[in-house]
């Protein structure tokens, strides 16, 4: 094996399909909350074990050896295209190239451009993966199933399937996955809307608020910015959770 040939993930895994769970036993859920998959796996490895690693262990080894060749030109190709074209080791802005921004806004800028791209690229094909609705993908981005993904995480919801049985004050309740989202969504809505902020300087003038109105648009920014920190602030805390 190449040492530069890492464990590739796949769209497709042949512990997943129809067959494997014919092979198991056990039908495998399309999706769970993080640790309830450590749950499912001991259940359905105690109802058939051996079945279990037919399916769940010797079908991955098995691609692995028949998808050899393939990995070999997929690492190359996603080198080449990370490193670049799609660039993915340095934060985007989104900002109007050729004009100067000081560090405090390249950082505002930077994280929200890359979360917006999180929820309309990431999230949105995780949102259609498996789904019968059409969605209009246009270079790889499509906001409504980025958004409906989220909405569907945020009704994920604490129960049997996570090993927590009724009674428990955790039955129920908003997942971990589920409260991240709710944040996520709000967030990505706020920095939809900001450009629809009211102007502080069309807002007010000295025509119609008197000479000391300068003093209003300082109070304005002052707000705007006090804003701009919060949210940014809130963004940091979830980012243990921004990944697909």
């Amino acid at each position: 094996m190449f040492r530069f040939l890492k464990k590739r993930s796949r769209i497709h895994y042949w512990s997943c399909s129809k067959f494997a769970d014919w092979i198991r036993g056990t039908e495998k859920p399309f999706a769970l909350e993080w640790d309830a998959w450590d749950t499912w796996h001991d259940d359905a490895k105690k109802k058939h074990p051996f079945r279990y690693w037919i399916a769940d262990k010797f079908l991955g080894y098995l691609q692995d050896i028949v998808n050899f060749p393939i990995d070999v030109y997929y690492t190359i190709e996603v080198y080449i295209r990370n490193r670049f074209i799609d660039k993915v080791h340095y934060l985007k802005t989104g900002l109007k190239a050729g004009e100067y921004y000081d560090f405090d806004w390249r950082i505002l800028h930077g994280l929200f451009y890359e979360l917006v791209e999180l929820v309309e690229t990431e999230y949105a094909h995780m949102g259609s993966y498996g789904e019968k609705k059409k969605y209009k993908f246009v270079y790889g981005r499509c906001p409504e199933a980025g958004l409906d993904y989220l909405n569907w995480a945020i009704n994920l919801r604490y129960g049997d399937n996570d090993g927590i049985l009724k009674g428990d004050k955790l039955f129920g309740q908003p997942t971990h996955q589920a409260i991240a989202a709710q944040k996520t969504l709000e967030l990505y809505n706020w920095w939809k809307n900001r450009p629809n902020r009211p102007d502080p300087y069309e807002l007010f003038t000295e025509e119609k608020d008197g000479r000391n109105y300068y003093r209003k648009i300082s109070k304005m920014e002052e707000f705007y910015e006090k804003e701009d920190t919060k949210m940014l602030i809130e963004l940091i805390k979830i980012r243990g959770s921004l990944w697909t």
